[in-house]
């Protein structure tokens, strides 16, 4: 807990992290909901509540996307940031076995990222019943907040523990953060061509769905599905695979950082 407690100090100290972030989204979302004023105030018609949680589905979705690469950078630097800077030393004199301080490191990020979530669907809603003056409905708002959130977590934990990997083996920061994003924006499409040119698995098949560069893409599609559709046993089982390979991520990390010399993090 100590650890935990230590990780969130960490992210409350660093001011351009507490103040730059939020404000940045908050802009787009007062763009966004100004944007969405000027249309509802130049329409002839009457905004229907199917238009209402329209417009609110499309925050949420603005919402998590930022949030969501957000979390990839603060994850790319958990760790990369303080081998880098040598203050890794200080923390690894400490009583605490190296598996607990990249644990902590997980969970506090994990945690983080779904309560900034909350309170970006909070300023969302604010500013949507200011500029559209209705109020989306309940069990829209809790599912999209929901499936959301879910997706957060899921992502968050996998680009942690896969960053904490990239970092136990590297100390640049700068390398770790690129390959994190690279592998986020791109690592599907690399696993289309490996598929087209090499192994020639069916798309339908799971050996294809939950391959690691393509689980994530795949959970996306699955997402989008669950907002429009009732939740099915296969977003569950490519989430449970999602899972599965942070765990292995997080166990590398483990290994290759208990073994790791103290003086590398100079």
């Amino acid at each position: 807990m100590k650890l935990l407690i230590n990780e969130w100090r960490k992210y409350l100290k660093n001011t351009r992290s507490v103040i730059i972030i939020p404000l940045i989204l908050l802009l787009t979302l007062i763009i966004y909901f100004s944007t969405m004023h000027f249309v509802v105030t130049h329409t002839s018609h009457s905004i229907s509540k199917n238009d209402s949680n329209q417009v609110f589905l499309i925050s949420i979705a603005i919402c998590y996307s930022f949030i969501n690469f957000i979390s990839i950078i603060y994850s790319s630097n958990i760790l990369s940031s303080e081998i880098s800077k040598g203050t890794i030393k200080f923390i690894l004199t400490r009583p605490y076995q190296r598996y607990k301080i990249l644990l902590a490191k997980i969970a506090a990020i994990t945690i983080l990222m779904p309560v900034f979530l909350i309170i970006s669907v909070i300023v969302s809603l604010l500013l949507h019943i200011l500029t559209i003056h209705q109020m989306p409905e309940i069990s829209i708002i809790l599912k999209y907040t929901g499936i959301h959130s879910i997706f957060i977590l899921a992502i968050t934990i996998f680009f942690t523990a896969f960053a904490l990997m990239l970092s136990s083996v590297f100390n640049s920061s700068a390398l770790v953060t690129g390959s994190c994003i690279v592998y986020y924006f791109f690592a599907d499409n690399l696993w289309e061509i490996i598929n087209f040119f090499y192994l020639h698995l069916p798309e339908d098949g799971w050996i294809y769905k939950l391959n690691p560069l393509n689980v994530n893409s795949y959970l996306i599609k699955l997402m989008a599905d669950a907002v429009e559709k009732p939740v099915q046993s296969e977003f569950f089982i490519t989430l449970a695979a999602n899972i599965v390979y942070a765990l292995i991520f997080f166990l590398v990390a483990t290994l290759i950082f208990r073994r790791r010399d103290i003086s590398l993090s100079n």
